[in-house]
Formats: structure tokens, C-alpha cells, sequence
């Protein structure tokens, strides 16, 4: 009897432990599945709100994809990015575009990844619209045919397309509540009012050095390991994304998490916009199809971009260098259509020679211009501009004459730029 009793309190506290183990292994695998389940739940969530839109330009078998095809080294990712005004479900229409349309190349090799901006009022041809700028484009037909016009325009290869309001990346700032705007000098946390600033500012430099700096900061807040540390801020998250953000279906739920984390392990970026010149006296676009090629090509091919401090004075020195100039003196002082040619070749005019007008006493210099090519009418504003004020321009339905040969440019000098003139 003494044995059993003895034998019997020896074994209770064993069973009592192996219960207390049991039970906590129990409530662990209970915890460990509707978490489990929690984490499933929001991927799931994010699968089917990051639907995507169903994007014909980005298909491989459409067509009309440029004159020679659309072309990317094989292992680039394009990604066009739009970013637009805030949407209104009850206006049947696209939002406008409120920056410049931005082409972003990774991979091919590049340390870093290339942003080319396209500005908004650039001029494409797009099948039955004719002649239109990329904002007319996208208010028409949404992110597929502006793609459709970027792909056939710049004949580069995009493989997924991003359109995103002026209201996502301020949104999810103030859900993340912990993104950083991060620079070699430091880190600050970001301000939902800085990004807002820099989408509207109009410069190509802030635009992307804010909008980079904040999606890098996005992306180092809102990894995989966010999903499980806080699931509601994850679903919150999805929300913003899924009512400011428009991608093509090949881009969402995990594909479009983890382009996010590619991006935030990014030091930096180059960037680089299209070369467009505008007419000082119109105002509109002159286009450069030489020199926008080459910047297109650096993507069809994988190669760096130029840099981004391009300047207005750098283009149009590269128009003054696109045409050929003769100089007539109208004045009829001597040597005075020489004086002029000395001066604008200074100025990096090419002038192929001189001579005299028909008749002589002229008061006011003429500037005179053909239609082609598309860029004499901005070199012969940018030429007028630099003789000097009251200097008028005068275009033609075909171009001048000099010497019985066709010239882009013709200046017949007038009294107002002889210097003996001015000084009676």
C-alpha cells in the first residue's frame, strides 16, 4: 500500500507538465494558424484588389509596335509611369496628366535605374486621332493608349505600365506613418505636403529626386515582413493602392510587392528627359527627331542615359547647328553683312555667305524662313532674338534663295543694326 501511494506521487506531477505542454503547444499552433490565416487573408485580399487592367499595348502579339518593332535587352524591365490628377468616379473621363510621363528601365546590366521623362505636351501620331500630345492621348484613352502611343513613338519594348494619382504616395505616407525620406546627409521622415509640392513643381530634377526618395522609403516600409508584423496597416494599404493606383495585370498582388522592395533597395537613379525645343514665339514644341532617337535608343539598347542638366541654352545651340544662314545687306553701308556674319558665328550660327540685298536703305532687318526643316522656324526666332530687339521674322511658304541656291535662313540687314546709323 505504501508502495503505491509512493508510486502514484511521483507520477502526477509529470502529467500535470505534460498537460501545461500540450496545452501550450495546442494555443501555439491555434495562434500560428489564424495567424497564418490573417497573413493568407491579406494576400489574398491584395490578389484580387490589385486586379490590374486588362492592357492591350503591353501584350507581345499587338501589332503596331513601331516602324522596326519595340525593342529592350532581354533582361530589362520597362515600366511606364503616369501620374495624373486625383480620379472622380463620377466623371466619365481620365484624369489629366500633371507630370511628365516617365519610361523606367532596371536590369540590362544598368547599376542603377534609368528614368527618361517624356513631357506631357510632347506630339505623337496615334491611328484615329492624328496628330496629339501624350495629355490629349491619355484623356482620349486612358493608360492603353498612351502606351500604345509611347511604344509606337519611342519603339521601346514596355513590359508593365503604373498610372497613379497625385493622392497615392501622400496617402500611403500617412498610413505607412514610418517612411523616410533618406540622403547622404541623413534621413527625415516625409511629408505627405513635400510630395504634393514636388508632383506640381514643374521641375524634372525635384520630381524625381522627391518621388524616388518616397517610393525607395515605401518600399523599405511596406515589405513582406510588414504584412506580418501589422496586417491591418498592410489591408489599409492595399486600399490606397487599390483606389489610386492602376497597374497592368501582370503587375499585381505579389509581383507589384515585390517591385516595390526592388525599388527601395535603390541608392539612386538616373535621369534624363527627350530634347524638345520650344518656339519662343509660338510656344509650342519643335520637335528633334535626331536627338530624341539617341535618348530612346540608350533604352532599346540598355545603355546609360546622358544626365539630366540638359538646359533651354544647350538645345537651342543644338537647333542653331541644324541649319544654314546667308546674310544680305539691305543697309547698303559696306561691310555691314560681313559685320553680321562675324556676330552670328560667334553666336555658333553656320553662315554660308554673304551679299547684297536688291535695293539698299532698308530700315528694319528681315529674318526670313522656309518650312523645312521643322526646326528653321525656332532657329530664325532664336537668330532674330539674339540680333536685337525690332528685328522682324518673316516665313515663307518655300524656302529662300541665296545665289539662286535654297537656304533655311536668310537675314537682309537693315539700317537698324548698322552702328553708324545709331550714331547720327
Amino acid at each position: 500500500m505504501t508502495d503505491q501511494l509512493f508510486s502514484s506521487g511521483r507520477r502526477a506531477p509529470t502529467r500535470w507538465w505534460r498537460r501545461g505542454f500540450l496545452s501550450f503547444v495546442v494555443l501555439a499552433l491555434i495562434v500560428a494558424v489564424g495567424w497564418a490565416l490573417t497573413i493568407g487573408g491579406v494576400w489574398v485580399y491584395a490578389w484580387f484588389q490589385l486586379g490590374g487592367l486588362d492592357l492591350r499595348a503591353t501584350d507581345a502579339d499587338v501589332a503596331a509596335l513601331g516602324s522596326v518593332g519595340a525593342e529592350a535587352p532581354a533582361d530589362a524591365t520597362t515600366v511606364l509611369v503616369a501620374l495624373t490628377g486625383p480620379r472622380d468616379p463620377t466623371v466619365p473621363r481620365e484624369p489629366e496628366l500633371i507630370a511628365p510621363v516617365a519610361l523606367i528601365q532596371t536590369g540590362a546590366g544598368r547599376a542603377v535605374p534609368a528614368v527618361l521623362l517624356l513631357p506631357t505636351d510632347l506630339v505623337v501620331t496615334v491611328d484615329g486621332l492624328g496628330q496629339a500630345t501624350l495629355a490629349e492621348v491619355h484623356d482620349e484613352g486612358g493608360e492603353d493608349l498612351l502606351t500604345r502611343a509611347v511604344i509606337d513613338y519611342a519603339e521601346v519594348r514596355i513590359d508593365h505600365v503604373v498610372s497613379l494619382t497625385e493622392d497615392a504616395l501622400p496617402r500611403l505616407v500617412e498610413v505607412l506613418d514610418d517612411v523616410e525620406l533618406c540622403t547622404p546627409t541623413g534621413c527625415t521622415p516625409a511629408s505627405p505636403q513635400q510630395i504634393r509640392t514636388a508632383q506640381r513643381s514643374g521641375d524634372d530634377e525635384v520630381l524625381v529626386d522627391t518621388l524616388t526618395d518616397v517610393v525607395r522609403g515605401i518600399g523599405r516600409s511596406m515589405d513582406r515582413a510588414s504584412v506580418v508584423r501589422s496586417p491591418l496597416k498592410a489591408k489599409r494599404a492595399i486600399d490606397i493602392v487599390s483606389d489610386e493606383v492602376r497597374t497592368d495585370v501582370s503587375l499585381r498582388g505579389r509581383t507589384l510587392l515585390g517591385f516595390a522592395e526592388a525599388l527601395g533597395s535603390v541608392t539612386r537613379v538616373e535621369h534624363d528627359r527627350i530634347p524638345l525645343l520650344r518656339n519662343p514665339r509660338t510656344g509650342e514644341i519643335v520637335p528633334l527627331e535626331e536627338p530624341i532617337m539617341v535618348r530612346f535608343q540608350h533604352l532599346r539598347e540598355g545603355t546609360p542615359l546622358e544626365g539630366g542638366d540638359r538646359t533651354d541654352q544647350d538645345l537651342e545651340e543644338l537647333v542653331i547647328e541644324l541649319v544654314d544662314v546667308a546674310v544680305l545687306n539691305g543697309a547698303g553701308t559696306t561691310g555691314l553683312a560681313a559685320d553680321v556674319q562675324v556676330r552670328l558665328e560667334t553666336e555658333g550660327f553656320r553662315v554660308i555667305g554673304t551679299g547684297n540685298a536688291a535695293s539698299f536703305g532698308r530700315p528694319t532687318t528681315i529674318v526670313a524662313y522656309g518650312p523645312e526643316p521643322e526646326t528653321t522656324e525656332a532657329a530664325a526666332v532664336i537668330l532674330a532674338q539674339r540680333l536685337g530687339d525690332g528685328v522682324q521674322l518673316e516665313a515663307r511658304e518655300q524656302a529662300p534663295t541665296f545665289e539662286g541656291e535654297p537656304v533655311d535662313v536668310l537675314v537682309t540687314v537693315g539700317t537698324d543694326l548698322d552702328p553708324e546709323a545709331d550714331t547720327l
